[in-house]
Parts: structure tokens; C-alpha cells; sequence
């Protein structure tokens, strides 16, 4: 079990960093001139905690609920939706087309770390 959350924890940094670093020199920077970043900052900040906590106890949670993950998984999905909805308007963001990828981009790099290690733990248990 130790070994799954070093594996995780090192997997998960080098994704979510490579993917901040990308997004802000590729995107922000590059096609996008005098954007406010403020966005994008909270989102890989918000998503990255997130994941990052649920993720890990999941895999602490794993062989006790082995049956219930999926379930787990989709509830935790709803709820970081919900709270991240409620941070936005707790702090007055308002997203619009043009910054709607700077929220889903880093919500879809989080997304894919927690589908690919909770269908590895899955596997893993069958």
C-alpha cells in the first residue's frame, strides 16, 4: 500500500505540474494576451488538492470497500463539481466561453489521474 501512494504521489506531481506549466506557456501565454490568469491558478490549485486527497483515500479506502469504489468514485466527482461551483461564486469568477477551458482543461487533467489509478486499483483487485 505504501508503494501505490509514493507510485501515485510522484505520478500525480509530475502530471499536474507538466500540465500547469503547459497550459500557462502554451495557452496563456502564447494565444492569449492580457488574460487574467486568476482562473487558472484556482482551478489547478482547487482540482489538484482535490484529487489529490480523494485519490488518496481511495487507495487507503481500497481493500476495505474493494466493492464500493466506482460508487465512491462518482460521488466524489459530484461533489468536487459542486464545491468548485461554490468557490466561483463565493469569490465573484464569473466563467464565460473564453474561460471555460482555463477551468476544464486542469479539471480534465485531474479527471484522467483519478480514472487511471482508480481503474489500476480496480484491476488490481479482480
Amino acid at each position: 500500500m505504501l508503494q501505490n501512494l509514493v507510485r501515485f504521489t510522484m505520478f500525480f506531481i509530475i502530471i499536474v505540474l507538466g500540465g500547469y506549466l503547459a497550459h500557462k506557456a502554451l495557452i496563456i501565454n502564447h494565444f492569449v494576451v492580457g488574460r487574467n490568469i486568476e482562473i487558472v491558478n484556482l482551478s489547478y490549485k482547487f482540482n489538484a488538492a482535490f484529487t489529490f486527497v480523494f485519490t488518496l483515500t481511495i487507495i487507503l479506502l481500497s481493500k476495505k470497500y474493494k466493492d464500493q469504489i466506482g460508487f465512491i468514485f462518482l460521488v466524489g466527482s459530484f461533489v468536487k463539481t459542486g464545491i468548485f461551483l461554490a468557490l466561483i461564486k463565493m469569490n465573484n469568477i464569473e466563467i464565460n466561453k473564453s474561460a471555460f477551458l482555463d477551468f476544464f482543461i486542469p479539471y480534465l487533467v485531474c479527471l484522467s489521474l483519478e480514472i487511471y489509478y482508480i481503474a489500476k486499483l480496480l484491476n488490481n483487485h479482480k
